[in-house]
């Protein structure tokens, strides 16, 4: 027999020996590093668990990276909209009617006081963090509002602010100083007074109604005079003495002013003992054409002094209404001279400033996207507001009805601005229809289909009334309804003009526009009352002398209208800032609630990861010392081996 090394193959010991050693060195390094491998490659069957758990955490890091940058940014918009509660109150306190301060101290500095109150609202909206502009929508890389001396005074030959409010004022006013309407008496009917608005246009005073406490005195309610006149009214005087108006008696008149508030004049008979000479008393002449001139000449003065308060401040308002435009309005100015104007005209970027220059809505629910109802009994008509601007509001392309019994019959007149409209006979019936086209500046079409039906009529729908004008009616309030849904879907929802996905089928969104009501509401106002001045009390000796009076009536008309447009009623209206601060609560609430999610289900990943990459400091030691004997006991062994020889052997 023959003996030699090949009976005993160290090739193979040597080789467990090289493998125990890497082993050995493998579990140095995980005692020392905690961990199973240092590259991906040695992690076998471990492998695809760790590069999903990896990749998960990587997207979770992102997420709450999103999270904690969306928090930063509400948190910003938490401590602007309280400020702009704030000043929304302070505001409402500072000018109160009839409080005027000692020596008229109120009246003299509330204009500074709205500017500053402006210049800070101005300076938040434009307020960024880390270059990124938050108020102007998914338009974030400039400012949306420019300066507020830009904004007041106008720059580089563009109309500010003040210049709008002077064209309108002038606008207003008229050419007589009455409000553009004007008392006649024709030498026909020489106990007849007529008042009439100066043309058919959205300036100055607009009759709305008319009473008198006297049965002596015939009074016409308002309609339509002869053109180029608009509405007009008139006031017969009956002869003396048993037809005659009595002392105490008075007539009273009601208009819509510019900036859609009403106000009222009352003009009282006297006789010419118990006569004051207050503006608005007439004295009762020997016959009925000398009362009738007395009450002319007191309508005269009275509308005179009501246009240099009332109307002066409705001026002012209707001028913030007019450049300071919402969503889906376009900027307005005083089209031609002003005193003789009957139209307003858009406004250009090169002509006015531009207040807000982010993100907008080209069409807005508030006002049915710049559509019109009218309805004059059995016929109801939709209109587009003028001046038409292709850039905002809906514009009516097509409508049609099918009516077979001929009860319905709609009338589409395409010509500048369009008009539908819709009138109702006695052949209306269940079924008819009535389609109309909306088209949006972007050229999306909405279509518009109202089904008469004999019961109760949901959306779609319009009910038949027991006669032709009360189906007029319900057809207008349904069409209202059903515009005012297309104008809404079009609108869209401000906060969704910048969202962040904060977990994979979660967004939240919390897009803000500075031209949203609760915001438009302090702008409007606070430009308003910081551009009214009272310069007649700033050098008046007497801070009671009745020649201020006007001055007080114009700060008292300017403090109501503040005080109803800052209003806490306002504050379910949608874009209001209580609503918008509700909507962003919404989003924090959202913000927290993934935060939370995502630090759950990161412990989890963290463990089933440790469990994957990582391992048992004190069980790799023990494996370290198994190893080790193991590995001395090979050693000798081989030692031993690589000691054989035959003579030894034998």
């Amino acid at each position: 027999m023959i003996v030699n090394k090949s009976m005993f193959p160290l090739q193979t010991g040597f080789g467990v020996i090289s493998k125990m050693q890497d082993k050995f060195a493998t579990l140095q390094m995980q005692l020392g590093t905690g961990m199973k491998a240092q590259t991906l490659s040695e992690m076998g069957r471990d492998l695809p668990v760790s590069l999903s758990v990896r990749s998960r955490l990587s997207t979770i890091a992102g997420y709450n990276a999103n999270i904690d940058t969306v928090a930063l940014r509400l948190s910003f918009f938490d401590n602007a909209l309280t400020r702009f509660d704030k000043i929304e109150s302070e505001a409402r306190n500072s000018a109160v009617q009839g409080q005027y301060g000692t020596g008229n101290i109120n009246m003299a500095t509330i204009s500074d006081l709205s500017k500053a109150r402006l210049d800070e609202i101005v300076t938040m909206l434009n307020s960024d963090i880390a270059g990124r502009y938050l108020f102007g929508g998914s338009i974030t890389d400039k400012a949306p509002l420019p300066t507020t001396n830009e904004i007041m005074d106008g720059v580089g030959g563009r109309a500010g602010y003040k210049t709008v409010v002077t064209e309108r004022k002038a606008a207003d006013l008229g050419t007589q100083g009455l409000g553009r309407v004007q008392a006649d008496i024709d030498a026909a009917t020489p106990n007849v007074v007529t008042l009439s608005e100066d043309g058919v246009h959205p300036f100055g005073f607009k009759l709305s109604t008319v009473s008198t406490t006297s049965g002596k005195v015939t009074v016409t309610q308002p309609q339509a005079g002869t053109l180029p006149l608009g509405n007009q009214v008139s006031f017969s005087f009956g002869p003396a003495p048993d037809d005659q108006i009595q002392p105490g008696q008075t007539i009273t008149l009601g208009f819509m002013l510019p900036d859609g508030t009403e106000t009222q004049i009352t003009l009282r008979a006297t006789d010419a003992a118990n006569a004051t000479g207050a503006t608005n008393e007439f004295v009762i002449g020997a016959s009925e054409d000398d009362t009738a001139l007395a009450f002319q000449s007191a309508l005269t003065a009275t509308l005179s002094d009501t246009a240099d308060t009332e109307l002066a401040a409705a001026s002012t308002y209707a001028a913030a209404q007019n450049f300071f435009n919402g969503p889906g309005e376009p900027v307005l100015r005083v089209d031609g001279d002003p005193a003789t104007a009957t139209a307003l005209r858009l406004a250009t970027p090169t002509d006015t400033i531009m207040w807000y220059r982010g993100e907008s809505p080209a069409v807005s629910a508030t006002g049915m996207g710049r559509l019109s109802l009218a309805n004059t009994g059995d016929t109801v008509s939709l209109t587009e507001n003028v001046p038409v601007s292709p850039a905002h509001g809906f514009r009516i392309t097509n409508a049609a009805s099918t009516s077979p019994g001929g009860g319905v019959a709609a009338t589409y007149t395409g010509t500048e601005p369009a008009q539908l409209s819709v009138q109702f006979g006695a052949g209306a019936a269940a079924g008819d229809q009535v389609t109309l086209t909306l088209t949006d500046p972007s050229g999306k079409q909405r279509e518009i289909t109202l089904t008469a039906v004999s019961g109760k009529a949901v959306a779609g729908q319009f009910s038949l009334g027991a006669n032709e004008q009360e189906t007029a009616a319900n057809f207008q309030a349904a069409l209202s309804r059903a515009v005012t849904q297309a104008a809404a879907d079009a609108e869209g929802n401000p906060r969704q003009s910048v969202n962040t996905a904060i977990e994979d089928s979660g967004r939240v969104n919390y897009g803000m526009q500075a031209n949203e009501s609760g915001y438009l509401r302090l702008i409007r106002t606070m430009a308003a009352m910081s551009a009214e001045t009272y310069p007649e009390i700033r050098n008046a000796s007497d801070p009671d002398a009745a020649n201020l009076k006007p001055a007080k009536l114009r700060f008292d008309a300017m403090a109501r209208r503040q005080q109803l447009e800052l209003s806490e009623s306002h504050n379910a209206e949608r874009g209001s800032i209580e609503i918008v601060t509700m909507e962003l609560g919404v989003a924090h609430a959202a913000l927290k609630a993934a935060g939370e999610r995502h630090t759950n289900y990161k412990a989890q990943l963290d463990n089933l990861l440790s469990d994957v990459e990582t391992v048992s400091k004190e069980d790799v030691a023990m494996e370290i010392m198994a190893l080790q004997v193991r590995l001395t006991a090979s050693y000798q062994v081989t030692a031993m081996i690589s000691q054989l020889s035959l003579v030894k052997f034998l």
